[in-house]
């Protein structure tokens, strides 16, 4: 075994955990038998969120392909990041629904700091690991310098930038319309990086 597909089959098991998570959270709020009132930006967040972790599986590729040795230390980060990608899928939909029945608007507004604390250190964690990774791939073409890494990082990573913009301007608003519109614009962002990001 490689030592790429010894560190992605653990980074896999907590990945695959917080899939579970998010789906069984959101299939029991399909069939509470307590009265939901649904907002839809729950479910579109969720939706998100299942697309984040799908993107962060598929990044594991990148950042693991061409390690011959690796140390823990080395690991650390990328481990830290699917913790907090776990934390965050467990976090974004309520866990049960009360006898009493549940409003999902109510509670996205008493639970939307943790979410957005969480997202936007996942998030931290991953751009780094990223300029980390652009940086080891530079040098070993031999084509490092730091207008070319800061260029190559700007041209794959602005989008990752402004989205921790936006999760940390969401820790300390309360206006549903911007939570809102970064959920969506935060979608449409995944749905174009799908049509170009690939494996090998």
């Amino acid at each position: 075994m490689s030592v790429a597909e010894y560190v992605s089959v653990f980074v896999s098991i907590i990945v695959g955990l917080a899939l579970a998570d998010l789906l069984i959270s959101f299939h029991r709020l399909l069939r509470a038998e307590s009265p939901v009132q649904w907002y839809w930006l729950l479910p579109a967040l969720a939706a998100y969120l299942l697309l984040v972790i799908v993107s962060f599986w598929w990044g594991t590729f990148h950042w693991v392909q061409h390690v011959q040795t690796l140390l823990m230390g080395q690991f650390l980060p990328m481990l830290l990041a699917a913790i907090l990608i776990f934390l965050l899928a467990a976090a974004v939909l309520p866990d049960d629904v009360p006898k009493s029945g549940i409003d999902l608007k109510a509670w996205y507004l008493r639970n939307f700091r943790q979410i957005w604390i969480l997202a936007s250190l996942a998030l931290l964690v991953t751009i780094v690991m990223q300029a980390n990774s652009l940086l080891v791939t530079l040098k070993a073409q031999g084509k490092f310098s730091g207008y070319q890494w800061l260029r190559t990082f700007a041209e794959y990573e602005w989008d990752n930038v402004i989205s921790l913009g936006a999760f940390v301007w969401l820790i300390f608003t309360r206006r549903l319309r911007v939570h809102e519109v970064v959920v969506v614009l935060g979608l449409i962002d995944f749905a174009w990086s799908a049509t170009w990001i690939q494996i090998g």
